[in-house]
């Protein structure tokens, strides 16, 4: 399978694809999340795997708008725990560096250990994995990059500092995502978009009816509505027992929503690093 992911080779997007489809794969790179849904949409690649949600930073709601927006169906998902490496050439010390470069998140969620540093200068890039790739075929020696452990053995440098980001319980969760179903049996999640209709208490019907179908509620997330001030869509995320409980939910609810989209239906089956 060709499976589309943010980054190049070695960037945690790539750790996670091999992680959730374990069989051999073949990675299809691009720098931005458009870029991604694009190759899926333009049968380029099979599936797609993108980073919606961070126990540090939180959702990444503009990911979401783009699977909408793409009409994609969410065929799974997979958490993976992020261990950010600080990465050098062959034979540089800590001591001489004066910059260290990645992707902003990576950067945030390491600004602790770079506080007993304040020599380095920390320069945001796009990508983690193309930070040690910029550093590796420039053979900088007085530039670092912050990644994974498998863009460093891509890039052939050496890690220096060694899983230095400050929460070590710090997860992404990736959703895969393409053009139709990949086979997936048994589900017993959903994500679903809706905007409620402008009327009083209509939410808290919304709240009731799931729950009265037996349905766990496990996200929601609200954003404004462009255009509409404050009016506002919502992203559900939904446990289910048997897909009739979830198809009798989605019945009972439509007359109280202006719009739904079934973003897909999933295993939430767990997978960690």
């Amino acid at each position: 399978m060709k499976i589309s992911i943010q980054g190049i080779k070695g960037a945690f997007h790539e750790e996670a694809a091999r992680l959730y489809f374990k069989d051999d794969i073949t990675i299809v790179e691009n720098l931005t999340f458009e870029q991604v849904i694009e190759s899926v949409t333009t049968e380029k690649s099979d599936a797609g795997i993108m980073a919606i949600e961070n126990t540090i930073s939180g959702t990444i709601h503009s990911n979401l708008e783009l699977i909408k927006n793409a009409k994609l169906l969410i065929t799974g998902e997979i958490y993976l725990r992020i261990e950010q490496n600080l990465a050098v050439n062959k034979g540089v010390k800590i001591h001489e560096l004066k910059q260290v470069e990645s992707h902003f998140m990576a950067i945030n969620q390491c600004r602790s250990f770079f506080q007993n540093h304040p020599n380095i200068k920390l320069v945001d890039m796009e990508d983690t994995a193309l930070s040690m790739k910029n550093i590796s075929e420039n053979k900088l020696t007085t530039v670092g990059a912050i990644g994974s452990q498998l863009a460093a053995e891509y890039y052939n440098l050496d890690i220096i500092g060694e899983s230095i980001e400050t929460d070590k319980e710090n997860f992404t969760r990736f959703l895969i995502f393409g053009s139709q179903s990949l086979g997936n049996e048994n589900t017993n999640k959903a994500s679903i978009h809706i905007v409620l209709k402008n009327n009083k208490g209509q939410l808290a019907k919304i709240l009731n009816i799931i729950n009265n179908n037996d349905i766990d509620l496990s996200k929601i997330e609200s954003l404004p509505i462009i255009g509409k001030p404050w009016q506002y869509q919502f992203y559900l995320d939904l446990l289910y027992p048997h897909i009739s409980n979830y198809d009798t939910m989605i019945r009972e609810v439509k007359p109280h929503l202006e719009s739904l989209s079934a973003l897909g239906n999933y295993n939430n089956k767990i997978v960690n690093k």
